[in-house]
């Protein structure tokens, strides 16, 4: 047995407790509860809607039952919704919910002010290329400076012309600027009831009383709303769709095989739906000529764009009548005795040392002649064109061209940002002018920077005449023909190349014009010199192998006129290459002839 050493023993224990009995504390006996409240110790239990068990209630410290299935997930949420949504957990969600609604309203304000100043900056670059008349509502403003910008696509980046959305536009303005308890307050009708037109419906009205600005603002709705209604002619609008298409895109009876809509349009328009996109282009232009207040120049416009419009339908009298309707304006507004100047019946002009035709009787004579070409009225035409090229070459003879208002044409287009960024801040500082009227054309014509470029225009109409009648009159030539065209290019040439301010802009667009139809002209007529030649070559080939004299001369000559055909040929598409591109620079806004084409 081993003994331990005596240090290593426990001392003895002794009788007494370390608590005397007396002094020990009785605790009661506790009740036995079905629910133990659990003491808290130093956690804090956080405050929550309901309160808690007396027991955490915790799924994943409770095995489930290996055959029990977890409980749906509204029951479950339902379950934990007080544990997760607590006082403190409400108060971070609402500052978050908040915070995120403050930055999105705050994102959204920031778009929409940009977009507002975005809007406001176009509309002023707009406001100074098209000035509108400052007494009208900017609602009206806003239609007409629309408008017009859509008719110049190249200008706001677009391809094509909307053309509904420039009739919806102006005809709108016209709705209101004929209100008389609005825009048109003072305008009145010229007879009791006003002037009912058959086909047209009421017109007449009598704007005397309104300023220049608004005359001339209105002029330029009722032209525009014509333009677009010539565009439209044939075109159907569906009420419930809000679209337009021509007539063989919509589906109904009258069209049981309609052409299918475009890839990216997805709504098919309707016959029962649909109604006439718009009025007649002769709504409009009645309502210029009956309307009393326009100048003589302003009736002129509508007058020459409704008989060209008339010749482009096949109512070649219909167009003759409007012409001597136009020809009787244009004598009508004439300050002297027309009838030194001008034949009213048949439209030759007359020169004289002392008195010249206006410009407005010129306009007409011009546009005469070309109606006269286009049905087979050469000799007609070709007198009518040499009369006026006498008096536009007599008026060289006058004093050079005073600086004079211009009609408004939008400038080129810049891809150069900082040019474009500086130009809209200029204008939006820089408020538009409204540009004075231009002249009426009624005083004797004058010296303009045009004139050149008048006189090439009547050189091409007398160059082209020249040459298809050759076969037909004695004494004229193909070559003779081909000889005016090609004066007629270089002239037009010569000219632009001097018009190289901004304040040319109009003489520069109409002899590009002018360059663009004589450089067709003279390739078609050069082109058919050269195969005739060719033609007449072979054959005098074919005779000097059979005549005894003269032969090979004959074939010499010709050989000679085909090399000589074909330099000039060579010459001209070496300039064609060269002067196209500038050409396609300039807006092809101007004619020949105002309000005329050049097909025949």
């Amino acid at each position: 047995m081993t003994v331990l050493p005596a240090t290593t023993m426990l001392p003895p224990r002794s009788a007494l407790g370390r608590i005397p009995a007396h002094a020990r504390r009785v605790l009661p006996v506790r009740p036995h509860c079905a629910h133990p409240q659990p003491r808290h110790f130093t956690q804090r239990t956080p405050l929550q809607i309901a309160p808690p068990p007396g027991r955490p209630q915790l799924g994943f410290l409770s095995p489930l039952a290996p055959n029990r299935l977890p409980p749906p997930l509204a029951i479950h949420l339902r379950q934990h919704f007080g544990r997760l949504i607590s006082t403190e957990s409400r108060e971070g969600y609402k500052r978050r919910i908040y915070r995120g609604i403050k930055i999105g309203l705050s994102f959204w304000a920031i778009l929409v002010l940009f977009e507002v100043i975005k809007t406001g900056a176009y509309q002023e670059d707009l406001e100074h290329q098209w000035p509108t008349p400052g007494e009208w509502k900017w609602k009206n403003r806003y239609c007409l400076r629309n408008a017009q910008a859509l008719q110049h696509p190249e200008y706001i980046g677009k391809i094509m012309t909307n053309w509904p959305m420039v009739g919806a536009y102006l005809n709108q303005l016209i709705e209101e600027l004929e209100d008389t308890e609005g825009e048109g307050k003072g305008i009145v009708d010229q007879e009791e009831g006003g002037i009912l037109v058959e086909g047209v419906g009421r017109t007449g009205l009598d704007i005397s009383a309104k300023s220049e600005p608004w005359r001339r603002g209105y002029h330029q709705a009722l032209m525009g709303a014509a333009k677009a209604a010539e565009n439209l002619d044939g075109w159907l609008t569906d009420r419930k769709e809000k679209i337009s298409a021509p007539a063989e895109y919509v589906v109904g009876p009258s069209n049981p095989r309609p052409k299918p809509m475009p890839t990216n349009q997805k709504k098919v328009l309707h016959e029962e739906n649909c109604e006439a996109a718009s009025p007649p282009p002769e709504t409009y232009y009645m309502k210029v000529l009956t309307t009393k207040g326009f100048d003589t120049r302003q009736k002129l416009d509508a007058a020459l764009a409704y008989a060209d419009w008339l010749d482009f339908k096949g109512l070649s009298s219909t167009a003759s009548d409007m012409y001597a309707w136009a020809m009787d304006i244009a004598v009508a507004g004439y300050q002297g005795d027309a009838s030194k100047v001008v034949d009213p019946k048949t439209g030759v002009l007359k020169f004289a040392d002392t008195n010249w035709a206006s410009e407005n009787i010129l306009r007409v004579s011009t546009a005469l002649a070309v109606h006269k070409a286009r049905q087979h009225d050469l000799a007609s035409a070709l007198s009518i064109f040499t009369s006026a090229l006498s008096v536009r070459r007599s008026l060289e003879s006058l004093p050079g061209p005073e600086p004079s208002p211009r009609p408004i044409t939008p400038p080129k287009r810049t891809n150069d940002i900082f040019k474009h960024v500086f130009e809209s801040l200029q204008n939006f500082l820089i408020p538009a002018e409204y540009p004075p009227p231009l002249p009426s054309g009624d005083t004797p014509a004058l010296h303009t920077t045009n004139l050149q470029c008048e006189i090439a225009g009547l050189m091409t109409y007398i160059g082209e005449i020249i040459h298809a009648t050759s076969c037909r009159e004695p004494g004229l030539s193909r070559e003779r023909g081909l000889g005016w065209t090609r004066d007629a290019v270089l002239i037009a040439e010569k000219h632009m190349k001097r018009c190289s301010s901004p304040a040319d802009r109009d003489a520069r667009q109409q002899c590009a014009q002018c360059i663009k139809v004589g450089l067709e002209n003279w390739k078609s007529m050069v082109s058919f010199l050269l195969n005739q030649a060719r033609r007449e070559e072979a054959e005098a080939i074919e005779k000097a192998g059979k005549a005894w004299w003269g032969g090979q001369s004959a074939a010499q000559a010709k050989a000679n006129e085909v090399l000589k055909l074909e330099s000039e040929e060579a010459e001209l598409n070496e300039r064609m290459h060269r002067l196209l591109p500038v050409l396609d620079g300039e807006s092809s806004l101007g004619s020949l002839a105002p309000d005329v084409s050049l097909a025949m």
